[in-house]
């Protein structure tokens, strides 16, 4: 059939259904160099009224005005019918809001882009969606050693209207991504002189390449060699023989796929810096901890504190563009601290890179009053937020020396001897804990706002430590029920504080099994909520489920007294052994909280049966860690309720995730 011809006299046209005429009129503005025609609607009416057969361009639909994904899914549909074909459908939603990114998916959006950004930002993002046909065809790269397969691959390809390039010499590949610049690898799996997994690795170490797909392609029938493939980051495997149909729609899904993790990471932008936000950051310093080994050994965060105007901001941005290499990740993280994820190719090197990019700034900025710190990824110890934190303190003593020179982390905190047990104590009593919230967001709308409340403790030497540090410590010297009652407080007081400002949220406050078996630790928590007059809104308590697997009629008795006081219990650590999935029927509970490493490692039909399972008994499923798109289509497949992890947000200070669209004045349960 031949394809409708666009007549050329037609400008391509983006057609925004918003009641922002602000932002229509500064979208405008900054499309008209790129030769696009904006036309702004603010009502679905109005839109189709102006739709015209044959009409180039794009529909953007702001979600606010338009937040239900059948209502912009059938608009789509009625704008295609008058147009004669498809219009391309995008969004225009709030950069941390999962409920208005999947309503906008759901609708069949090829994009979803942050309003808050700068409209430059977002006319560039629309330049590459209105095209008719991608200016320039996507680029694949093949490697393998045996020519014939090569030729092979890149012919179908090509006769799908790919660029290709072939490399039979394993050894080269790293010049040619250089030189040619693909858009996916697909790469054999056995070749002499450098393996698919080897070169895999080598790949990824580098930061331009770390969202680059790879596809395998090999006779490989080994399961396990398959998923050591998978796992080192590859993003599909095929096996040889592939037939021409399954080799193209592979290579096509995995390169819209791409584009729609590219679309995603562009609103993770800081709009007053145009550094990354403190977001992408955290995002990709937990990728790293996650694959670990040489990768994680090359990588350092550099702090820079600062003190002084927006201007001296703005100034200290651009002498930082200016000592950046390409492979470096520049963010800003705080009112005045930028931040820096720095590469070395060896590992001895980091600490004179780091110096080098402190002594350039000093160098640069003779007038700006800051400091410059650094920690290094491995050996540093903890999460994300911790070793962010960490390069801070470097920094922050760098600018009480005053003697403009890179302070430094080089310390393993998670090794303290046990004699520094008792510290814990000390930190405890001085109020040296500080609470972190995790977003938790519900696949369909939920009543109101949802944090897991985690601690951090700065011990006696500036250390801040991680949940998994600090209760290990406490427990050794006997204060882990000191450790949760202060939990419990500090949380009903954010709480309390909440209420009272009237954005009332839901808490999940994690205790341990020794408070558990203590005689009155009910009548504890039931007094500490009602001094607080917190009848309405009451916490969630959490607990690990391993602990409770271990006390089952302890267990069973203590949640069944909370639930008479209108307390609901979560479960952390959900997973398919049998005697977590036995305990599910005699724990009386609301939630429970598969762990990332639960998600990873089970396929679709049994993380799908294990979530099924947890909800046949009352529960709601949480599932922790999600940090790609991807996890995110798999678990709402598999049925999950809430989802949480650095790709919703990472653990912040503050709560201030944007929610939106809460039925506030439902019952939580």
């Amino acid at each position: 059939m031949e394809q409708p011809l666009i007549t050329p006299t037609l400008a391509p046209t983006v057609l925004v259904l918003t009641s922002d005429p602000d932002l229509a009129d500064r979208l405008g503005a900054a499309l008209a160099p790129h030769g696009l025609m904006l036309e702004h609607h603010e009502t679905p009416a109005s839109l189709l009224s102006g739709i015209r057969p044959g009409m180039p361009g794009l529909l953007l639909i702001d979600s606010r005005l338009l937040p239900d994904h059948q209502a912009i899914a059938a608009l789509s549909i009625q704008v295609q019918e008058r147009r004669g074909q498809p219009l391309p459908l995008a969004g225009l939603v709030a950069g941390a809001d999962i409920q208005q990114r999947l309503a906008m998916l759901r609708a069949g959006a090829c994009a979803c882009l942050d309003r808050s950004l700068d409209p430059a930002l977002l006319a560039e993002r629309l330049v590459d969606l209105t095209e008719p046909t991608r200016a320039t065809a996507d680029r694949v790269l093949v490697v393998d050693d045996q020519p014939v397969a090569a030729l092979f691959a890149s012919r179908v390809l090509e006769a799908a209207g790919m660029q290709t390039a072939r490399v039979t010499d394993p050894l080269a590949v790293l010049e040619v991504l250089e030189s040619f610049a693909p858009d996916l690898v697909l790469m054999d799996l056995h070749m002499p002189g450098a393996s698919g997994i080897e070169l895999t690795r080598i790949i990824r170490e580098q930061d331009r390449f770390a969202d680059l797909p790879i596809i395998f392609l090999s006779a490989e029938l080994d399961a396990e060699q398959q998923m050591t493939a998978l796992r080192v980051g590859g993003d599909d495997f095929l096996a040889k023989p592939v037939t021409p149909q399954r080799l193209r729609a592979a290579v096509s899904e995995c390169l819209r796929i791409a584009r729609e993790r590219a679309a995603r990471q562009a609103g993770a932008i800081d709009p007053r810096t145009g550094l990354a936000s403190l977001s992408r950051l955290l995002q990709r310093v937990t990728q790293l901890i996650r694959r670990g080994g040489a990768e994680l050994e090359c990588r350092a965060l550099v702090a820079i504190e600062q003190v002084g105007s927006e201007e001296a901001l703005a100034h200290l941005v651009d002498v930082l563009r200016a000592q950046l290499q390409a492979r470096d990740l520049a963010a800003r993280v705080g009112e005045r601290t930028l931040a820096v994820l720095v590469r070395e190719d060896r590992a001895e090197h980091l600490g004179a890179v780091c110096d080098g990019l402190s002594q350039g700034l000093f160098a640069a900025a003779p007038d700006l009053v800051m400091g410059v710190g650094w920690c290094r990824l491995a050996r540093g110890g903890g999460d994300a937020v911790t070793l962010l934190s960490r390069a801070g303190k470097a920094a922050r003593a760098s600018l009480r020396r005053g003697d403009r020179r890179l302070g430094s982390y080089p310390r393993a905190p998670s090794r303290h001897p046990a004699g520094s047990a008792p510290s814990t104590v000390v930190a405890i009593s001085a109020e040296h804990l500080r609470l972190l919230f995790a977003p938790m967001v519900g696949v369909t709308q939920q009543p109101r706002a949802r944090y897991e409340v985690t601690p951090r403790l700065v011990s006696g030497d500036g250390e801040l430590l991680t949940p998994n540090q600090i209760v290990p410590l406490a427990r050794r010297a006997g204060t882990l029920d000191q450790l949760d009652q202060w939990i419990l407080t500090a949380g009903l007081e954010v709480l309390r504080s909440a209420c009272a400002n009237g954005c009332p949220v839901q808490l999940f406050l994690h205790q341990s099994l020794e408070s558990v078996q203590q005689d009155r630790w009910v009548e504890r928590v039931r007094d500490e909520i009602n001094a607080r007059d917190l009848f309405r809104v009451r916490p969630v308590i959490q607990f690990q489920l391993q602990e409770l697997v271990e006390e089952p009629r302890l267990a069973a008795t203590r949640m069944r007294h909370l639930g008479r006081l209108g307390i609901q219990v979560c479960l952390n650590g959900l997973d398919d052994r049998p005697a977590v999935i036995a305990a599910l029927a005699t724990i009386p509970a609301s939630f429970a909280r598969l762990t990332s490493d639960m998600v990873q490692a089970l396929d679709p039909e049994s993380l799908s049966a294990l979530i099924q399972t947890a909800r046949g008994h009352g529960l709601k499923v949480i599932a922790a860690g999600v940090e790609t798109p991807e996890t995110i289509a798999r678990l709402c497949r598999a049925g999950v309720d809430l989802l949480q992890g650095p790709f919703v947000q990472p653990p912040g200070i503050d709560m201030d995730y944007d929610f939106g669209g809460l039925a506030a004045d439902e019952d939580p349960a």
